[in-house]
């Protein structure tokens, strides 16, 4: 019984069920209390430990990539023994100029300062942003999740891999998916496999689907028109996005790609890259938790 799912971002809280006792179980644990302290300020029905689901995808994500031939570098296999596909330097690049562009516009940081010189590539890109709030002074974080991304896009067998484990963990049962930074990518995706072999409440966290073009442009499946395909596992979407993500301030009205009825928030927390429990302790969250708990 899964009652609620929580798909982190790859560099998020431990997997298994929160009762289970499985590895990283304090990250897990302080998953499920922000979530049941969320739920309990809006009176809503508080679910067990047990009931409450968070994906793992450390394993896959730590799987090395194919570097793009070099004299000095040798592709990588996976664990196959199959090279997986090469990282898009390309897109990883244009991932980061789109967050910094954001981050200029919605931080108080000397964004002029923090690019010193004329910024050509990902390394000078990602020194910039880790001098915004968001990802916490940190030169290489902000790297660190767009190569994620990036393979996320163009990586067919790392993508399948992920939604299929997401989708293995929402039951007929589910009543709540959540889903942070490219993690509510996967969950989305993953929905949309489902076709109507659920019915949930998905609320979405700081979703990569807010973020530049090119990731709405590679969602699966495709969108058509210029709008993101609504899954049909999902009755209700809660869309939630904190004022300081430049990750997802890019397009955080969701509605705007995917038509009517996404309700959609921009909270003032504290967010950073990451950590999703600042989103779980909001109240609009709490609201959205417990309407779908509840049913709504």
């Amino acid at each position: 019984m899964a009652l609620v799912v929580v798909v982190p971002g790859p560099g998020g809280p431990g997997s298994r069920s929160a009762g289970s006792g499985g590895r990283r179980t304090e990250p897990v644990q302080r998953v499920v209390k922000a979530l049941a302290s969320s739920v309990r300020t809006m009176r809503g029905p508080v679910p067990r430990a047990e009931d409450v689901t968070v994906i793992d995808f450390a394993d896959l994500f730590a799987r090395p990539a194919a570097e793009p031939p070099a004299d000095s570098v040798q592709s990588l296999a996976s664990t196959k023994g199959r090279p997986e596909e090469p990282v898009d330097e390309k897109l990883v690049e244009e991932l980061l100029r789109a967050w910094w562009a954001a981050a200029a516009r919605i931080d108080r940081f000397d964004a002029a300062a923090a690019l010193r010189g004329e910024a050509t590539g990902a390394a000078q890109l990602s020194a910039a942003l880790g001098e915004s709030t968001y990802f916490h002074g940190s030169p290489d974080l902000a790297g660190a999740e767009a190569r994620a991304l990036s393979r996320y896009l163009t990586d067919l067998k790392l993508r399948h891999e992920a939604r299929d484990r997401t989708q293995g963990a929402i039951l007929p049962d589910t009543r709540v998916v959540v889903g942070h930074g490219l993690g509510a990518l996967i969950a989305y995706e993953a929905l949309c496999a489902l076709g109507d072999g659920a019915s949930v409440t998905f609320v979405s966290l700081g979703a990569a689907m807010c973020g530049p073009e090119q990731v709405f442009a590679r969602l699966e499946p495709a969108p058509r028109n210029d709008q993101g395909h609504w899954p049909a596992a999902v009755r209700r979407w809660f869309n939630v996005v904190g004022h300081c993500d430049p990750t997802a301030m890019i397009a955080p009205q969701l509605t705007e790609r995917f038509g009517p009825g996404i309700e959609d928030e921009i909270v003032e927390i504290k967010s950073t890259s990451g950590e999703i429990q600042p989103y779980l302790l909001d109240r609009a969250v709490g609201r959205a938790l417990a309407t779908g708990l509840n049913g709504g």
